[in-house]
């Protein structure tokens, strides 16, 4: 496993780099604590992950040693509210599971995490989504593979909700024709709407009209605009409604851009020990930054920020970076 969390080099990063790097020069605004009467819902996907760490990833026809291994509830939606339940917000989430042993690990993980769950579809015959996670230990690059879930989420059932309860929602692009109405009626109730996707989903021009902030990896642009640079696929996402998109790029940072302008954030040089979930947190953290009114450069330094600290920690819930941490890092 990589060695512990280097301050000082980081630090001392954050003094020289230049050219979108973090400069003390150019601080973050401070972290203000959350608003309790701020309450964010998440609809999507949860799985449990069985987590192996292994020490490489197996080639095909192959086998490798697992040096330990753990389960955990993870998920794009829920991980981001975790971390902003930590923070203090009030969340819920809304999901699909089973009452087998799986579905049991999740609704004690909803429990211990502070996020409510009264609207979640659990039934017998659903089947709780489970993925086999491994991680490389010298690098902390991960592959995954992912039951997601089989199971429905009825609208009939949450469409007399009183959305303006919420004052935002979290989606990943999953439970296709719900989410879009969830969204529709999040936008009608002037709620905000963001949407951290992760894979191509069927309803997905639909559901964008009525998402205001997007995420997505560089690897999804490539699969839906394999000819096009990450600016222009980017570009054919916002046409299709979202005000303003971020692309996660790995170790070559990240990019910001609305109709208007862009903005590119320098990865942390860090020696990363477990990558699984970074780009729920940099989510999580995004939607922090959004409702504390920070432009975007400074959204992105932020969450940049919270993602590096997350990858320098083993595990999931117990690596969701505290507030102060954050703080010391940026300076």
């Amino acid at each position: 496993m990589s060695a512990g969390f280097d301050q000082n080099r980081v630090v001392s990063f954050l003094f020289f780099c230049k050219d979108g790097a973090f400069m003390k020069s150019d601080p973050v605004p401070a972290a203000h604590q959350a608003p309790s009467d701020y309450k964010i819902l998440g609809l999507g996907t949860i799985v449990v992950d069985h987590v192996a760490e292994v020490r490489s990833l197996p080639e095909p026809d192959s086998k490798t040693d697992i040096l330990s291994s753990h389960y955990q509830v993870g998920g794009p939606v829920v991980t981001a509210l975790a971390l902003l339940s930590k923070w203090g917000y009030p969340t819920s989430f809304i999901g699909c599971w089973s009452t087998d042993e799986l579905g049991e690990r999740i609704e004690e993980d909803l429990m211990k995490s502070q996020i409510q769950s009264g609207f979640a579809s659990v039934h017998p015959s659903h089947q709780s989504g489970h993925a086999h996670v491994w991680v490389e230990a010298s690098t902390g690059r991960r592959s995954i593979a992912a039951f997601r879930g089989r199971g429905s989420l009825d609208w009939a059932e949450l469409e007399h909700l009183s959305w303006s309860e919420w004052n935002a929602l979290h989606l990943d692009g999953s439970h296709g024709e719900v989410a879009t109405l969830a969204a529709r009626e999040m936008k009608k109730h002037g709620g905000i709407v963001t949407m951290d996707l992760g894979s191509p989903k069927p309803s997905l021009p639909k559901l964008l009209e009525h998402v205001d902030a997007l995420q997505c990896p560089a690897g999804l642009l490539t699969q839906l605009y394999p000819d096009q640079s990450d600016i222009e696929a980017a570009r054919c996402l916002l046409d299709l409604g979202p005000r303003e998109i971020t692309v996660t790029m790995g170790s070559e940072g990240a990019l910001w851009l609305n109709r208007n302008e862009q903005r590119h954030q320098k990865a942390l040089p860090i020696e990363a020990v477990d990558t699984n979930g970074a780009g729920d947190v940099f989510a999580g953290a995004s939607m922090h930054a959004r409702y504390q009114g920070w432009p975007p450069e400074h959204r992105l330094k932020f969450a940049s920020a919270c993602s590096a600290l997350k990858c320098q920690q083993w595990g999931n819930r117990e690596a969701l970076p505290k507030m102060e941490p954050i703080l010391s890092l940026l300076g």
